[in-house]
């Protein structure tokens, strides 16, 4: 009898291991994650988006791959400081990645709204600051074609849904970005350029871009371009700032 007590006194601690290195592991992984997420989000709240961009980063680490949802939500926190801190060409890329992503099809609408109100931010910006440098039609084009595909398909599934205030949002967005394509270059430089789009400015952002970019393929928001004026509204109406951005 005594054997039997001293072996189940032995094998006490077993739940506990096993919970450690299983499930325990998992769970420490995610309080770390947690606790990088809330450090760079103050550090985004103060405009710091240098620091907020590593901390993501590092929160990403603690993240499995398997864990789709967390995985896109700071894939998209990252996307927003890497714009902010003007490295336009790995927000585009990032950003794109997201929404051509699956996984993102499942994720809830506050989510998909935001990544293509940011996509579509996103290519304004760059579409306006490579006008400023004297890029091709092409190539800034095509940013601001991407930008109003973006918003159009924003204002007309939220307008199917009857959400007036945020239909309304969008359709000046997409105002905005028709206007960038119909502005002669002399109307678009007396114009002053959002703080938003600033961290842009003086990166050289043309040639990176005429580099590695050519036509997209047909996909939702990356659409043929489509005739016809702007309906009536606030044309060039500055962006407002998204949740988080």
């Amino acid at each position: 009898m005594k054997k039997y007590l001293v072996l189940l006194w032995l094998l006490l601690p077993l739940p506990v291991v096993v919970m450690h290195f299983g499930r325990g592991q998992e769970w420490l992984a995610r309080d770390k994650a947690y606790a990088f997420v809330t450090k760079a989000q103050i550090a985004e709240g103060k405009e710091d988006w240098q620091q907020a961009s590593r901390y993501y980063g590092e929160a990403v680490k603690c993240v499995k791959t398997d864990n789709r949802e967390l995985k896109l939500r700071l894939d998209l926190a990252q996307v927003r400081t890497q714009f902010r801190l003007g490295e336009a060409v790995a927000a585009i890329d990032g950003v794109d990645k997201i929404l051509d992503d699956p996984a993102t099809a499942t994720m809830p609408v506050e989510f998909k709204r935001e990544s293509r109100e940011l996509a579509g931010r996103i290519h304004y910006y760059a579409g306006w600051v490579m006008r400023l440098e004297g890029a091709s039609r092409e190539l800034w084009m095509e940013e601001a074609e991407l930008s109003r595909q973006n918003f159009r398909l924003l204002a007309e599934e939220s307008a199917a849904k009857g959400e007036k205030e945020y239909t309304s949002k969008q359709q000046e967005n997409l105002e905005s970005a028709v206007q960038l394509q119909r502005l002669s270059l002399t109307e678009l430089m007396a114009r002053p350029l959002p703080k938003e789009g600033q961290c842009m400015n003086g990166k050289g952002l043309t040639e990176q871009m005429s580099k590695r970019r050519g036509q997209r393929g047909k996909k939702p928001g990356r659409g043929d371009n489509e005739d016809g004026p702007p309906s009536k509204g606030a044309g060039m109406k500055r962006f407002e700032p998204g949740s988080g951005s």
